[in-house]
């Protein structure tokens, strides 16, 4: 399904909240510990001086409730050029990754007994293969001295992680039994972060469903378990997708149902939940399938299901939404960014071909 995207102006819009205590617009601040939203006045003159309020945690409003955001109030172009386009060997490029020495990693996984791996490079007139794997891979990623790791489709009675060294051997590294793994990420700590689940159907999702974010260690040591938020809610339904910043923050492709609609979670390792977006009301359904991170911490997210690219600040604020249709890019399912700063779409196959990689050049006020 595809939708059009319009935006005429640079104006943005946001759901005003009222203060909790003297009920007067323009609330812009929330006591953690007392579950109150507060305006200046009130949070100087009434919080402030509180002796039990003494200690809380006040947050800004952004790092708090879902932004909502009017689409019609935001700049359309995110690109600025196409500058080449590629045909891969395989019906969908379901991930992508580039390496430090401008290797492109993808993955194809749609048809669960048909999934291949590929490690290639971009040349100027064609993308060529180096290597391909057969493997039964559901989630990879790369870390710090670029082997590949990975993990097996989730049906497989086994699953536990594997790396893949520069000589292609495989190796086991890591097993989360009972735990199944949901995602994976290597920081610039080269600290593992994976999403984990119960085993058993995805959804639906009860009270006794395990959803986390665990952090490893270089050694492959558990250090951080992230599941509930500062008042015991549960913060994640499936961790399909994590990134982080320059300053350490996950963000999280959250899943609501099988079908990838949900939110992007930003959030601190301390559990505090910094935004949830859910995209702009007028969209409608959302689909947060793949993001990246450009150098100065602004978030390229691809919503897959209206085939269209939103660009957030690190305090969740949309900066722009621009649809792909208009640049011929149609079924985009992945993303990253190349060692030169530019931004490799992933797509599906049209009418039978093989899935296509875009390369394409972002504002520089976004990179």
């Amino acid at each position: 399904m595809e939708k059009s995207i319009k935006s005429d102006s640079m104006r943005k819009a946001q759901v005003p909240v009222s203060c909790h205590v003297c009920n007067g617009p323009g609330a812009k601040w929330k006591c953690e510990e007392f579950d109150v939203f507060m305006c200046r006045a009130c949070k100087e003159k009434v919080h402030g001086k509180l002796k039990c309020s003494q200690g809380h945690e006040v947050t800004t409003i952004n790092d708090t409730q879902d932004t909502l955001v009017d689409s019609n109030g935001v700049p359309s172009e995110i690109i600025n050029s196409v500058l080449n386009s590629y045909t891969t060997s395989v019906p969908t490029v379901s991930y992508l990754a580039c390496s430090s020495d401008d290797i492109v990693y993808i993955l194809y996984n749609v048809k669960l007994t048909e999934c291949v791996f590929i490690k290639g490079k971009i040349l100027k007139p064609s993308f060529k293969v180096l290597k391909s794997y057969p493997l039964p891979m559901f989630n990879f990623t790369l870390n710090m001295n670029d082997e590949v790791m990975f993990t097996n489709i989730s049906y497989e009675k086994e699953s536990p992680l594997r790396m893949i060294s520069y000589s292609d051997e495989i190796r086991t590294v890591m097993d989360p039994n009972p735990m199944q793994i949901t995602a994976l990420h290597v920081n610039i700590y080269n600290e593992l972060v994976i999403g984990l689940r119960e085993q058993g159907p995805a959804f639906p999702v009860s009270e006794l469903s395990v959803r986390r974010i665990t952090i490893f260690g270089s050694d492959y040591q558990r250090q951080t378990n992230l599941e509930k938020d500062t008042k015991g809610r549960k913060m994640f339904t499936y961790p399909s997708f994590i990134r982080t910043d320059s300053e350490n923050v996950l963000y999280v492709a959250d899943m609501d149902t099988l079908d990838f609609t949900g939110r992007l979670l930003a959030v601190n390792r301390t559990e505090r939940l910094k935004f949830s977006y859910r995209g702009p009301p007028s969209l409608g359904v959302f689909c947060p399938h793949s993001f990246a991170i450009t150098p100065i911490d602004n978030i390229v997210l691809l919503d897959n299901l209206n085939n269209a690219l939103h660009v957030l600040n690190p305090n969740g604020i949309l900066l722009a939404l621009q649809s792909l249709v208009k640049l011929n890019i149609v079924i985009a399912s992945a993303l990253c960014i190349d060692n030169e700063r530019h931004l490799l779409i992933g797509c599906r196959g049209v009418d039978g071909q093989f899935g296509k990689i875009y390369v394409v050049k972002i504002a520089d006020r976004f990179m």
